[in-house]
């Protein structure tokens, strides 16, 4: 008894730790990929759109999540993703980017918005010569971008002076004339870069104008630039342009760095990284309810964004690669597998280490069944025959019941079929010559009584 009760706690005690040890596995494996993001500054659109995003990965289950990390400006981002101080980076291309970083998806892009009062009668950038030019500074690469552009276009800082000022500032500074030309960084359908335009001296009968800025006059000074167009109409409230206005662009891009190396870390951040494009560009009408850029994101171009490097999950999404959990991790379930068949082996091992010297379930049936034969065989009694009918009785519906439980094939029950079948052909022979000796026994009787019957009638009573 001590010798099964030690099998029994060591096969509970093998069972506890594989379960165990397989929670454990699975908690590991469903556990999401954090990663930390730099973004700034801390009450910008941007840090609003990647809480929402955040959000949005929490909601879904997804099997990646955003550490926020708010910086002071998007260039600060770029220096702790350069430190390796966060794996991503929301940043504006015209920012030199870290060598270990490339593209994830591109959030937007900021249009350069120069606009003049009608009364200026200006019509391009290059007439802005000799005018004040106020610059609602959004980021501090703005006053520097904007100043190579002017001098592209030949117009140096004493013939038109930058002078930063803020939005609210726009409308009585136009007016007065202490301003003339007014310019901003942003997506035409920015709040921020609307209130600019729409504060300009003007009105809807006379509107103020958008001015062009064509980019083959400065594509060699801005290398991260790109022609772009405002559309017609792009700021309803004065109802400008009356038409498409050429301009020049730079994109903010979220960006991250790249593991070099080969190595499970780097497929585990590259599949990251994909789920992050993917999730952004294939569920962007969903942040829209709360950051409504987000209808602004796409993702990169290798055509039109090649001058930046891409990140391999960026270009997996893209490329439509398949790098899906089952192939990033091909090599460690084939390793699983074979670790699952050697701890299968173990536990029949161990099983039938404990099952040894245990009677089988079916083996009590059949020494019924034969105990029943035997006695058959043995007995011509009436009584025994009906006992032993009732027993064969309740062995087969023990036997029906054992079977239904182990769910076991006719090839396994056949066997005991037989058994059974021989048992109840020994009890019927047994019922056969009890009923004939019985019939035996009722004939005399019937002709003793007769026999007597009729002597009582030849017989006189005294």
């Amino acid at each position: 008894m001590k010798s099964w009760l030690s099998r029994v706690l060591l096969l509970a005690a093998a069972l506890i730790a594989l379960a165990t040890v397989g929670v454990a596995a699975y908690r590991e494996w469903a556990r999401p990929t954090y990663l930390r993001v730099a973004v700034g500054p801390p009450n910008g659109a941007d840090v609003k759109l990647m809480s929402a995003f955040n959000r949005l990965l929490e909601t879904t289950h997804a099997d990646v999540r955003l550490e926020i990390v708010p910086t002071a400006t998007a260039h600060e981002s770029v220096v702790a993703l350069g430190k390796g101080d966060v794996d991503m980076a929301v940043v504006r291309l015209d920012d030199p980017l870290p060598p270990s970083a490339g593209l994830v998806a591109l959030l937007r892009t900021n249009l350069l918005v120069v606009v003049a009062p009608a009364r200026l009668k200006l019509e391009g950038l290059g007439d802005v010569r000799r005018r004040r030019i106020g610059l609602v500074e959004r980021s501090p690469l703005d006053q520097q971008g904007l100043r190579k552009v002017l001098d592209a276009f030949g117009i140096g800082p004493e013939d038109a002076p930058i002078t930063t000022i803020a939005a609210g500032d726009v409308a009585g500074l136009t007016r007065s004339g202490k301003i003339d030309v007014v310019a901003v960084a942003g997506a035409p359908a920015e709040p921020e870069v609307q209130a600019v335009v729409n504060a300009v001296a003007g009105d809807r009968k006379t509107p103020p104008a958008i001015l062009g800025v064509p980019l083959g006059d400065i594509a060699s000074s801005a290398a991260a630039a790109i022609a772009e167009t405002i559309d017609k109409n792009a700021f309803p409230r004065l109802g400008i342009p009356d038409d498409d206005v050429e301009t020049i662009g730079v994109k903010t891009a979220l960006v991250a760095n790249e593991i070099v190396t080969p190595s499970l870390r780097k497929r585990l951040n590259d599949n990251a990284v994909k789920d992050v494009v993917q999730s952004l560009v294939e569920r962007r009408g969903d942040l829209q309810r709360e950051a409504p850029l987000a209808s602004l994101i796409a993702a990169p171009d290798k055509d039109e964004d090649s001058r930046f490097p891409f990140h391999p999950g960026a270009a997996a999404y893209v490329d439509d690669v398949d790098t899906s959990w089952t192939s990033l991790f091909s090599d460690q379930l084939w390793n699983m597998v074979l670790v699952a068949g050697a701890l299968s082996s173990a536990t029949a091992f161990v099983a039938g280490f404990l099952a040894k010297g245990r009677s089988h379930p079916t083996a009590k049936i059949l020494d019924r069944l034969r105990a029943i034969a035997e006695t058959a065989e043995a007995s011509d009694d009436p009584d025994d025959a009906e006992a032993l009918a009732q027993e064969l009785r309740k062995v087969a519906f023990d036997l029906a019941e054992l079977e239904r439980r182990r769910g076991s094939g006719y090839a396994e029950v056949a066997p005991l079929l037989l058994a059974l079948e021989g048992a109840r052909e020994a009890v019927a022979a047994t019922a056969r010559v009890a009923s004939g000796f019985r019939d035996w026994w009722r004939r005399r009787r019937r002709g003793r009584k007769r026999r007597d019957h009729e002597f009582s009638i030849r017989t006189p009573l005294p």
